[in-house]
């Protein structure tokens, strides 16, 4: 995934002629590369949203999702900044899909900037005072350990019209009034939890215990180590994963093959 890909702005949901000028302005200074006034019209533009109802509540959020993606852009990729810039652009736009949660134009804009943001980034281990702990599923699989497929029953409803997809026409996947089609699970009623190699859910993999600073020191270059533990740099699951590969660690225990 691209910078640019991940940065480029996303459009309210719905607008008025008043709105649509604003986006006008900002969009011609995006595509101008005048990415500080930009992130200037965007802001403006998120503030002429009344907030009245679940589409400008949306799109307010959107627009100032949109404020940090040019606020990134005006740095460079390369900024330490972005991260944090990105972050923000990120967690704005999750606003938004609480409002709107099936608006495409948004759903997409966020799979570009997670994806982004853990491509060049990786994502950030929770500390408590304590350890560190990670819900990286890539660090799960470069363990080798095992992942989690749940049995279960469920109902599932169109997104678009809320009917039963076997009964209605759309196509799941299409876009209808900037609106995705999915089909919706409803009533999930949980059987059993089986461990395999490969689950279904990329993403459910049993965790690695958490990790101690004297664990850290032994797996971690000293360099690292020291700004995890002393400065509370960011432990990042790149961090765990070059660590894994480095001491060929495996294991739910972290303990050397």
């Amino acid at each position: 995934m691209s910078f640019r890909q991940a940065t480029k702005p996303v459009g309210p949901v719905k607008m008025n002629e008043t709105q649509s000028k604003c986006l006008s302005k900002a969009m011609a200074q995006y595509k101008s590369k005048r990415f500080t006034k930009a992130a200037e019209s965007f802001l403006s533009l998120s503030k002429l949203f009344s907030q009245a109802s679940k589409e400008s509540k949306a799109s307010a959020n959107a627009m100032i999702s949109n404020f940090y993606k040019m606020r990134a852009r005006r740095l460079g990729e390369r900024s330490e900044e972005i991260r944090e810039l990105l972050g923000e652009a990120l967690k704005y736009l999750d606003v938004s899909l609480k409002s709107e949660p099936y608006w495409a134009e948004y759903l997409e804009s966020r799979g570009k900037l997670e994806t982004f943001i853990h491509q060049r980034f990786g994502c950030e281990a929770s500390f408590d005072g304590k350890v560190w702990t990670t819900s990286c599923f890539k660090v799960s699989k470069a363990l080798g350990l095992p992942g989690i497929s749940p049995g279960m029953t469920r109902d599932f409803e169109c997104s678009i019209c809320g009917k039963d997809p076997v009964m209605c026409d759309h196509i799941f996947g299409q876009v209808y009034g900037g609106q995705v089609a999915l089909a919706v699970a409803r009533n999930i009623r949980f059987d059993h939890v089986s461990i395999v190699d490969e689950p279904m859910q990329r993403e459910t993999y049993i965790l690695p215990r958490a990790l101690t600073a004297d664990m850290l020191r032994r797996i971690l270059p000293p360099k690292t180590a020291e700004q995890v533990i002393t400065h509370r740099r960011p432990l990042t699951c790149k961090d765990l994963i070059r660590a894994i590969r480095e001491h060929r660690l495996g294991g739910i225990y972290w303990r050397p093959r």
